[in-house]
């Protein structure tokens, strides 16, 4: 077990990365960008000191319970950061870096082409007739209104380099400490207690079972997640979504988006370190904007 004082070295140093990055991406777009800001501005609480209040909210006290209880539960499964643990304790950390560089290069590119494939237009078979749908709702009054409202939190500014790769940084360190750092640690250490493992170890049996929990949980979270936003969406224009897409083309896609990340960065982090899963993600992101500037030219999309 680590000793109480690293342990608050390494939870202000991954927390406090976490809430700079956030604020800064949070800052740049001008709209809610963490799930509850965004469901109460879909609920039409569109307040500006409510959303701001929530999203500072989630992007403290959220990312610090995550981190921390993330932190004590990767410790009693063997799991962490093992590079940040390294440099805080003054031990020298270039010859970790590049078996760990490799690895996270070859994940992030097999997750970036494997992402592209839910945007193809095989998967979309209705997407002309979506949207139509979606200008059919945009031309409404109750759609009008719902544009308002969000045009109230954009200054009109047109996304640049810089804030593409702030939002690209944001999703790979706030997502990695919440689904890899907190809840695969904790499902690992849940599994762990199940199957009776030492305390400060877990078999690799117990870690890739977390992992593909976790994916199972993400898959999950993304098909209720786009559900609930697409209704919401639909009811602020007061408007019955027309247009629906087959149950297993709606599986097929939320598979696509959530396992290949999820099992990969999952790999990573009980073989290599969070650090690890937070690069993979963050070069899976800059690599899946490009493939899909590609397909557009190329009117795969």
């Amino acid at each position: 077990m680590m000793g109480k004082r690293l342990f608050w070295r390494e939870f202000w140093l991954l927390w406090g990365t976490g809430v700079i990055i956030g604020a800064i991406f949070a800052a740049s777009v001008r709209i809610p960008t963490t799930p509850l800001a965004m469901l109460l501005l879909l609920r039409n609480h569109s307040q500006k000191p409510l959303l701001l209040g929530m999203e500072a909210i989630e992007i403290t006290v959220g990312l610090a319970i995550a981190v921390s209880c993330g932190l004590l539960a990767a410790h009693r499964v063997g799991l962490g950061a093992p590079i940040v643990e390294k440099w805080l304790r003054g031990e020298a950390i270039k010859s970790q870096l590049r078996p760990r560089l490799v690895p996270s290069l070859l994940v992030g590119i097999l997750v970036a082409a494997v992402s592209i494939l839910p945007i193809l237009s095989v998967f979309h078979p209705n997407r002309q007739l979506a949207h139509h749908e979606a200008e059919r709702l945009s031309e409404s009054p109750d759609g009008a209104k719902l544009a308002e409202k969000l045009g109230r939190f954009s200054d009109g500014r047109p996304l640049t380099l810089t804030s593409l790769t702030v939002s690209y940084l944001n999703a790979a360190i706030r997502g990695e400490l919440i689904s890899r750092l907190f809840l695969l640690s904790i499902v690992a250490l849940i599994f762990a207690k199940i199957t009776g493992s030492p305390s400060g170890t877990a078999s690799n049996r117990v870690l890739f079972s977390a992992v593909l929990g976790v994916a199972a949980i993400g898959a999950i979270a993304s098909v209720a997640w786009q559900g609930a936003t697409t209704k919401m969406i639909y009811s602020s224009g007061g408007m019955i979504k027309i247009v629906h897409d087959s149950f297993w083309l709606v599986i097929a896609r939320a598979l696509l988006r959530a396992v290949p990340g999820a099992v990969g960065f999952g790999w990573l982090y009980v073989r290599r370190g969070i650090e690890s899963a937070i690069l993979s993600a963050f070069v899976a992101s800059v690599l899946a904007h490009l493939l899909f500037k590609i397909a557009i030219a190329m009117r795969l999309v």
